[in-house]
């Protein structure tokens, strides 16, 4: 017998090393066999071997039958299912940040400066300008995959210096991880995974026990043979992951005594940018935080590790600059500059006040983006709904305070379980809720009580298997039979609330009846604690989950109960429409703009105000900036997501007004489907939300340009600092592509630089007025003293906004229109002057 379940696999860059090794701590915890099949493959896996598991090609989409088989095994089995589609997917998501891939655009003013540079892919934003340090290896992979050792070597003898070795290995291993948090100690956590990875370790063993061979001849040999199948991947990020399995195998080898194939030795004393063919990540680590300036590699894909890391530590960098080690020198002055993939060597003083410029724009964009974090939560005109933060795990809270959260809108504590086989007691959860309350510093955390059982078990809860977990046995169901489970959190949570603005959540109500008895057991631990001399907040303010429709159509019932609700958007779609959400083939009932569910949300929001209670909603729809004006029509109180989406929900809630998300939500609820809510959406945006064609952060009327590039290059970055664009470097160039096809000057001392492209997010003109006139470099070959830039979007929606060229043009031609731009004493009467002529 086996207990087996079938998935369609979550994550977008597939099944590679450090997911794997999530998956691999989560199947250590169950002693029998499990099976993983990747039907599209038809590849099996051992799920407890991180290398099994990536060389299994799993692709996102991919549907994967997942065999459990030993004691236990059911519910082995809906807990792996349970970790595969809840928590797999949001620790990934915090563990990666990769760029879409781009080629390298090279910056005008280094092709007129005929500049010596070289090119590659973008793979970290940012400029870097310092001495370059060359990092050679002392030897290459193909070596290491010819190293042998003695031959007919004496198989105990080589299994004990290899178990030696690996031991040596791991220990490095964890003293990395206890010093490393977020993505690098899950980085370091995946070759840990790697380096005892049972399969490897096996085979390894195995070769040194039939072939005799030396332990570091085995080693090579393996790794050979996964690196292969690695790369037989369709997919580029799990054949990249080739490099991690290297760089293991070299740390192995070293630990054996082939010094022969140590890594890359250099002194790095001072900030430098690092120059080589690959970094590996133990390298990249092993480096002193802060003399990493910026990274020049030949080959590292965009999906490296080393790169992951330097994304996250914010070090520019450019991948892909074919030969960088053969054609430039320790000690040479280069400038890195990341977001475009270009590489300038021995830059001279205008290629130097360029990337000046450029510093001080993503100094201004950092400032901007903090300037959103701390906008308060609140529409334009002045109705205040909090902006909050979901959490996980405590140490989620710095960066959450960082976005701008104002509080936590759901601490998911079962996620702490995960991969325990005891569940933490009412100590040691007091602990940890006492130092989420101080850190929070008077902002509001609500705790949501473990929603366990069902499709989320846990080890030491052992529940029945059940057909419909999603309806089955879980949340606030199972706390009467687990009575001591539910006791010693909730007394832990009113104990820490003395301490902070803990607030209590309970999941999976449906019955007014069932937040009766959670009140009266509340009630119990507050005496029980009194009794003890065991201080805690008495009236801890408590809410419930608004997840089951029952609860949204009985508000007025369940108000007198609670203080307030909170929607999760996931579970309320999934029972509203009778829709699995992991099933693949329901996907389209997935519609958060149904016109039902409006009028359900709306219809719960205005009973639970009529009563006097709040309500928030924490899925992951409200980090969607798009749907906010939604929400806020809705009348949400409080908005909780992912931190990372906290900034723009903010800046969008500050510009939009209540009444007119009201007026757009009322029109939504009378439609008859989502799609045509989503054109309705998108009609707003247009009517309320875009901006002004011209406004006075677009004008300079004193502009210090020596150049046409330099003017090119100040409206790029004027257009991105205001908004306008999304990529200055990409509206740059195309800037220039059409100047490339005619020279935008047209007499006058007047150029017109325009363009159409992706990168503009709404139709926008803007003025330079130059100090000094520059040549524009046309046929007629006239100085350019004034220059006014067209912006458009690309697509049809915005065909209309092409006629602004010729309106604007016509009325350039008129001298007294152009002798007002010259002569307007400030920006506010340049842009009257631009609107009359466009309107």
């Amino acid at each position: 017998m086996a207990a087996e379940f079938t998935f369609e696999f979550p994550l977008p860059l597939g099944l590679h090393a450090r997911p794997a090794s999530f998956i691999q701590e989560k199947c250590q915890n169950f002693s029998g066999e499990i099976i993983w099949e990747n039907q599209r493959t038809q590849r099996q896996a051992d799920a407890k071997s991180v290398l099994s598991l990536v060389t299994s090609d799993t692709q996102h989409c991919d549907l994967c039958r997942v065999i459990v088989r030993g004691e236990g095994e059911i519910e082995f089995a809906a807990e792996l299912k349970a970790f595969l589609l809840e928590e797999l997917p949001i620790r990934e998501e915090k563990a990666l940040q990769v760029p879409p891939k781009a080629e390298a655009i090279v910056p005008r003013m280094i092709l007129e400066e005929k500049e010596v540079y070289l090119t590659g892919q973008p793979a970290s934003s940012g400029i870097a300008l310092g001495k370059a340090l060359m990092l050679k290896a002392l030897v290459d992979w193909p070596q290491v995959r010819q190293v042998r050792g003695q031959r007919r070597a004496k198989p105990e003898k080589e299994k004990k210096s290899f178990l030696t070795a690996l031991s040596g290995l791991e220990q490095e291993l964890k003293k990395g991880l206890a010093e490393k948090a977020g993505t690098e100690k899950n980085i370091l956590q995946a070759h840990l995974s790697i380096a005892t990875d049972p399969a490897f370790v096996k085979r390894v063993m195995e070769i040194i026990e039939k072939e005799r061979a030396s332990a570091a001849s085995a080693v090579a040999v393996v790794a050979k043979e996964f690196s292969e199948k690695l790369l037989k991947s369709q997919t580029q990020y799990i054949r990249e992951r080739v490099a991690d399995l290297k760089d293991m195998t070299l740390r192995l080898l070293e630990k054996l005594g082939y010094k022969e194939v140590a890594k890359k030795k250099s002194e790095l004393k001072e900030p430098s940018i690092l120059v080589a063919e690959d970094l590996y990540p133990s390298e990249f680590l092993g480096f002193k935080p802060g003399l990493i300036l910026g990274l020049i590699l030949e080959k590292a894909g965009q999906t490296s590790h080393t790169l992951i890391m330097a994304r996250g530590r914010g070090i520019p960098a450019v991948t892909g600059v074919t030969e960088a080690s053969r054609l430039l020198s320790t000690g040479e002055e280069v400038v890195v500059d990341g977001t475009r993939g270009v590489v300038v060597v021995s830059p001279g003083e205008k290629i130097r006040s360029y990337y000046q410029k450029e510093l001080e724009a993503e100094h201004k964009l950092k400032e901007i983006r903090q300037k959103k974090a701390l906008l308060p939560g609140r529409t334009a005109d002045g109705r205040i709904i909090e902006v909050a933060a979901n959490i996980g795990h405590p140490e989620e809270l710095e960066r959450a305070w960082q976005d701008g959260a104002e509080g936590v809108g759901i601490f998911r504590t079962e996620l702490l379980l995960y991969g325990k086989k005891t569940l933490p007691g009412e100590e040691e959860q007091f602990s940890l809720y006492r130092k989420l309350a101080e850190e929070a510093a008077g902002r509001p955390v609500i705790i949501r009580t473990f929603d366990i059982g069902g499709d989320k078990p846990i080890p030491s809860v052992k529940l029945p298997q059940e057909p419909n977990p999603f309806l089955g046995y879980r949340g606030i169901r199972i706390y009467k039979e687990y009575y001591e489970v539910f006791r010693n959190q909730v007394r832990a949570i009113m104990r820490a609330a003395v301490h902070g603005r803990l607030k209590l959540m309970f999941p999976m109500v449906a019955l007014v009846e069932e937040v009766r008895w959670l009140k009266e057991q509340v009630r119990k631990f507050s005496e029980e604690l009194n009794s003890q001399g065991l201080p805690c907040n008495q009236n801890i303010e408590t809410g419930i989950m608004l997840e089951i429709p029952s609860v949204a159509l009985l508000v007025d019932k369940f108000a007198p109960e609670v203080e307030f609700f909170s929607v999760g958007s996931n579970d309320l779609i999934q029972y509203f429409f009778a829709a699995d959400r992991g099933n693949p083939q329901v996907k389209y009932l997935n519609q958060p703009l149904s016109p039902a569910l409006l009028r359900l949300l709306k219809l719960a929001i205005d009973r639970a105000h009529e009563h006097r209670r709040w309500v928030g909603l924490c899925g992951e729809l409200a980090g969607d900036p798009r749907l906010t004006p939604v929400f806020v029509g809705l009348g949400f109180d409080e908005l909780s997501m992912s931190s990372g989406f906290i900034p723009e929900v903010k800046a969008v809630l500050s510009r939009v007004r209540m009444n007119n998300c009201q007026k757009l939500v009322a029109e939504a609820m009378e439609r008859a489907t989502a799609e045509e809510n989503t054109y309705l959406l998108e009609n707003f945006y247009q009517d309320y939300f875009s901006e002004d064609i011209v406004t006075s952060e677009l004008i300079d009327l004193s502009a210090d340009c020596c150049s046409k590039a330099e003017v090119i290059h100040k409206l790029a970055v004027s257009f991105e600092l205001s908004g306008r664009v999304d990529n200055r470097a990409v509206f740059e160039q195309a800037l220039w592509k059409r100047e490339d096809d005619v020279a935008t000057e047209i007499g006058f001392g007047l150029a017109i630089p325009h363009c159409q492209s992706g990168t503009v997010k709404t139709p926008s003109v803007g003025l330079l007025r130059l100090k000094q006139s520059v040549d524009w470099q046309s046929k007629e070959g006239q100085p350019v003293d004034l220059v006014i830039c067209l912006a458009i979007p690309s697509g049809d929606k915005v065909r209309s906004q092409i006629q602004l060229l010729p309106k604007l043009s016509r009325k350039l031609i008129h001298e007294d229109f152009r002798q007002a731009l010259r002569q307007a004493g400030d920006r506010e009467e340049v842009v009257k002057l631009i609107k009359s002529a466009i309107s």
